[in-house]
């Protein structure tokens, strides 16, 4: 069959008029450089929606600030919580986000056809947790802890099917929150009565205070058997919810940020685990079911830091791991051992930047003693005979500087 070069058939002109280069329509369509001229025929007639789709998916997402950015301040404006869901399950291709966008507000169109009464939100509720039972939540898995894991294999966890169900309430306008415990957690609906607890990893969990007892023999499979010997089985529910706390659905989200740092850790990438920490802490700053995870992958990751002597990155970690888990002496001794070894390897290699960072995230830290004061001074003494034989003024002006603040 003849083929064509594009340059060479209309296609040209209808770059041309939409005032698009053919170099840049190429990149954003992935076009070959030859195409079937029978193939062209067919599809020309759609080709432009085609295009003006990709080019507009294009146009929107260029300009957006990252997730991180957007979320630094504890709240999505720039992203929808779907968005930021799918995002978080490592969706980041604006194409490919949109498109499961679209699965998304394809599964909500089919649920806003049921008979949803509000004149009956409870039975309302429960109509969309069985439909989802029913269709999307398939199977449990401990370790398909993303949305993308629904929608692929049908499989979930609790954090999964819990942002599932509850970004879908909160767009049929139900008012609805999460509870998390150190080990799990549920969907509350306040404006329900009486708190009414919905269980997303089993398809009878809704409502699940009308049958405690069933329940609690279920959420015994979350705990080792001494605990449940040692809780009691009958307990087991209250002593979830002594530990727990109420989370917005905003908050929600770092639970699935959480757990992509878990997997991570699993497969020994600590950096990736922790760059996930520090995105989850942006949604959810007081993660009741991650304490114990992040207290190890601080404490992991920054040991692998410094063993590599990477002072200045380790010294970050313990200094991050010290100010959120302040009582953990471990972590504030890491944290001093770090500095002086970053200050000693940055004196030795004249970085005077490094050495300037190290003592400002002390300083802010706050926990330097008069001792310490003097052995930081007598090494900014060093760094000041320094500079006054280089005849660097700056930096000289500089280091004065600390010694005043020290």
């Amino acid at each position: 069959m003849q083929k064509y070069r594009l340059w060479n058939n209309p296609v040209k002109l209808f770059f041309v008029i939409e005032g698009i280069s053919v170099d840049r329509c190429l990149i954003l369509m992935g076009i070959n450089d030859y195409i079937p001229i029978m193939i062209w025929k067919l599809y020309k007639k759609f080709f432009r929606i085609f295009f003006l789709t990709v080019l507009l998916i294009q146009i929107l997402y260029a300009g957006r600030k990252s997730l991180g950015e957007d979320i630094s301040d504890g709240y999505l404006d720039d992203y929808s919580k779907i968005e930021a869901a799918f995002i978080l399950s490592g969706i980041t291709n604006p194409d490919s986000l949109q498109r499961y966008v679209d699965w998304y507000q394809q599964l909500l169109a089919k649920i806003k056809t049921f008979p949803l009464e509000s004149s009956d939100p409870v039975g309302s509720a429960k109509t969309v947790f069985i439909y989802l039972h029913a269709t999307w939540l398939k199977t449990y898995a401990l370790e398909s802890t993303t949305i993308a894991d629904i929608v692929r294999q049908k499989e979930y966890n609790c954090v999964a099917a819990t942002i599932l169900y509850n970004i879908i309430c909160e767009d049929l306008m139900w008012a609805c929150a999460a509870f998390e415990t150190p080990t799990h957690v549920y969907t509350i609906f306040k404006e329900f009565g009486n708190n009414l607890i919905v269980e997303n990893t089993n398809n009878m969990g809704f409502d699940i205070m009308k049958n405690l007892k069933a329940y609690s023999k279920y959420l015994a499979r979350f705990y080792p058997q001494s605990d449940v010997l040692r809780i009691g089985l009958d307990r087991l529910y209250y002593h979830e919810n002594s530990n727990g706390r109420v989370i917005t659905n905003t908050e929600l989200l770092g639970l699935l940020a959480y757990n992509r740092a878990y997997l991570a850790k699993k497969n020994s990438d600590y950096k990736a685990a922790y760059d996930y920490v520090l995105l989850a802490q942006q949604f959810n700053r007081d993660s009741r079911s991650n304490v114990q995870f992040e207290i190890g992958l601080y404490y992991a990751w920054g040991t692998q830091l410094f063993n590599k002597k990477d002072f200045m990155s380790a010294f970050t970690v313990f200094a991050d791991g010290y100010y959120r888990y302040p009582q953990n002496h471990d972590f504030l001794q890491n944290t001093f051992a770090s500095f002086f070894n970053g200050l000693g390897a940055s004196w030795k290699t004249k970085d005077w930047e490094t050495t300037m960072r190290l003592i400002n995230e002390m300083l802010a830290l706050e926990i330097l003693q008069e001792k310490d004061k003097n052995q930081v001074k007598a090494l900014i003494n060093q760094w000041m005979l320094y500079f006054n034989a280089q005849k660097d003024k700056e930096s000289y002006k500089q280091a004065q500087e600390y010694m005043e603040m020290l």
